[in-house]
C-alpha cells in the first residue's frame, strides 16, 4: 500500500510539471506568433494564416487555467465533504461519552468505554480540514466540556455550589459516601476469589476489578480541564466604562453590580476599598 502511495504521488508530479510545461509552452508560443504577427512584414494574408495558431495556443492555455481551476474547486469540496463526515463524528462521540456517565455512576468498565470514546472523538480534530468546521468543532468540544463538567461533580447541600466528586467515589464502590477514609474504601473495593464448581448449564461469575482504571479517570479530567492556550472570548470584551446614572434599561442592574465590584472587596466580613487604577 505505502509503495502504490508513493508511485501515486509520484505521477501526479510528473503530471503537474507536465501541465505547467504545457501551459508555458502554449502562452510562449502564442506571445511569439503575435510578436511576429505585430512586428514583421507580413502580408495581410499571410497575417491572417497565423490567427489560428493563436487561436490554438489562447485555447489550450484557456483550457489548462479552467482544468486547474475546476481541480482547485474539487479539492475544496472534497475538504468540505470530509470535515462534514467528521464533525457529524465527533458530535456522536461526546454524547456517547456524556450518555455513558449521565448517570454518575463509577463503573470500571464504563468510564474505560467512556475514556477511549473520548480519546478517538479528540483525535478526530487534527483531520477536519475546513476552517468553518474547525469553528464548529470547538464549540463542540465546549458543549462537551460543559456537560461533562455538570456530570462530574456534586451539590454541595450547603452552599448548594458545585463541588468535586470525592476521592471515594473512584474506587468503584456504591457505598462510597459512606467511606470515611480512601483506606475504607480501598478495603471495600478489594477483590475476592470465588469458589464454584463448573457446570455446563451455569456461566460462573468472573472477579473483577472495582476501582476505575487511573488512566481513564486521567484521561477524562484533563478534558475537563480548559487548554493551556485557551482562546477565552471573554478577554475580548470591554469592561463598561459609562457612568451607571446614565444607564437606562434592561442592564441597569448588571452596570450597578460591576460598578460596585470594582469599588469595593469584601473580605472577611469587612469592605475595603479597591485600588480602581489598578482595575
Amino acid at each position: 500500500m505505502q509503495k502504490l502511495l508513493s508511485v501515486l504521488i509520484v505521477f501526479l508530479i510528473v503530471f503537474l510539471v507536465l501541465v505547467v510545461a504545457a501551459v508555458l509552452m502554449a502562452g510562449l508560443y502564442g506571445s511569439y506568433t503575435l510578436l511576429i504577427i505585430a512586428e514583421s512584414n507580413l502580408s495581410v494574408a499571410d497575417r491572417l494564416k497565423l490567427l489560428p495558431v493563436v487561436a490554438v495556443s489562447a485555447g489550450v492555455l484557456v483550457a489548462v487555467l479552467g482544468f486547474a481551476r475546476e481541480r482547485k474547486r474539487q479539492e475544496v469540496e472534497r475538504r468540505r465533504h470530509v470535515s462534514e463526515v467528521l464533525l457529524e463524528r465527533v458530535k456522536n462521540g461526546f454524547d456517547n461519552v456524556i450518555t455513558l456517565l449521565s448517570d454518575q455512576n463509577n463503573n470500571r468498565v464504563t468510564w474505560v468505554r467512556a475514556a477511549r470514546t473520548l480519546l478517538k472523538t479528540l483525535n478526530l480534530k487534527e483531520k477536519i480540514l475546513s476552517e468553518e468546521y474547525k469553528v464548529a468543532y470547538n464549540l463542540e468540544e465546549e458543549r462537551a466540556r460543559n456537560e461533562l463538567y455538570n456530570v462530574l461533580t456534586l451539590v454541595d447541600e450547603g452552599s448548594e455550589q458545585r463541588v468535586p466528586l470525592p476521592p471515594q467515589f473512584f474506587y468503584g464502590i456504591d457505598d462510597w459516601r459512606a467511606c470515611k477514609s480512601l483506606d475504607e474504601a480501598a478495603i471495600k473495593a478489594s477483590s475476592h476469589g470465588i469458589i464454584y464448581k463448573a457446570s455446563i448449564d451455569v456461566v460462573p461469575l468472573q472477579p473483577y476489578l472495582k476501582p476505575l482504571s487511573p488512566k481513564s479517570v486521567i484521561a477524562i479530567f484533563n478534558f475537563l480541564q480548559y487548554p493551556e492556550h485557551y482562546d477565552d472570548p471573554l478577554e475580548q470584551v470591554p469592561v463598561w466604562e459609562e457612568d451607571w446614572e446614565q444607564s437606562h434599561g434592561i442592564d441597569q442592574g448588571a452596570r450597578r453590580y460591576v460598578a460596585h465590584s470594582r469599588q469595593k472587596v469584601a473580605i472577611n466580613g469587612k469592605l475595603i476599598e479597591r485600588n480602581t487604577k489598578s482595575n
